[in-house]
């Protein structure tokens, strides 16, 4: 049985680059993978078993085609499924617009700690580490990267800050973070939208740190 179960793909990003860019580091973590575009497979029997979640999709559905407005796809059992996934143990890697348009209040944004906002187009950015001492950040350093600069709410009683984002013009936004919740850890990286991004070789090891913390190995 797979231990891993990686959601990928919407409108805006394309599947098989998440997988290409995220799936080795996480089958060098000795995990087996099942990877899946179908959101409406993710509940309380996907998980059984599993001991990481990854995310790399947000929470647009175009029911009625790209014309009409889109929808929310999660629903309220698997705001639950994946909510007790974590507490009872589980780790969820959430990764750069795995926060955008989920429900605001509910099981997933307790989980995630955290909330899109907004993003200007691709541009050149830097990203600073500000913490050091986590086993996510050891050996990474300050990096320039161009990908679209996610900004995001996230709760800074709950959360450890990992790495921020700075664009050209000066605006900051929280780009790495991590916490426990329940018996279970969650960990937050904005880099992604390609797989050119996604293979960014510090975006690899922040990765592969992630992927190590959350598996607790």
């Amino acid at each position: 049985m797979a231990d891993a179960l990686f959601l990928a793909g919407d409108r805006y990003h394309v599947a098989d680059e998440a997988f290409a860019g995220v799936g080795p580091v996480l089958e060098s973590a000795g995990l087996e993978v099942d990877y899946t575009t179908d959101f409406s497979s993710i509940d309380a029997h996907s998980l059984d078993g599993k001991r990481l979640l990854v995310f790399l999709r947000d929470g647009m559905e175009w029911p009625d085609g790209h014309d009409s407005p889109p929808v929310r796809w999660m629903q309220p059992h698997q705001e639950e499924a994946i909510e007790n996934f974590v507490k009872d143990g589980g780790s969820f890697l959430v990764l750069h617009n795995s926060a955008w348009d989920y429900p605001h209040e509910g099981g997933y944004r307790r989980t995630v700690a955290g909330y899109y906002q907004f993003h200007p187009p691709l541009m050149p950015f830097d990203v600073y580490v500000v913490n050091r001492d986590h086993p996510i950040t050891v050996g990474v350093s300050d990096y320039e990267i161009e990908d679209e600069l996610h900004f995001i709410w996230f709760d800074k009683d709950r959360v450890e800050l990992l790495t921020r984002s700075q664009g050209r013009d000066g605006r900051e936004s929280a780009s790495g973070f991590c916490h426990e919740y329940g018996r279970g850890r969650v960990a937050y990286l904005a880099n992604g939208h390609t797989q050119h991004v996604l293979e960014h070789p510090t975006v690899q090891q922040l990765l592969t740190n992630a992927v190590r913390w959350l598996s607790r190995v």
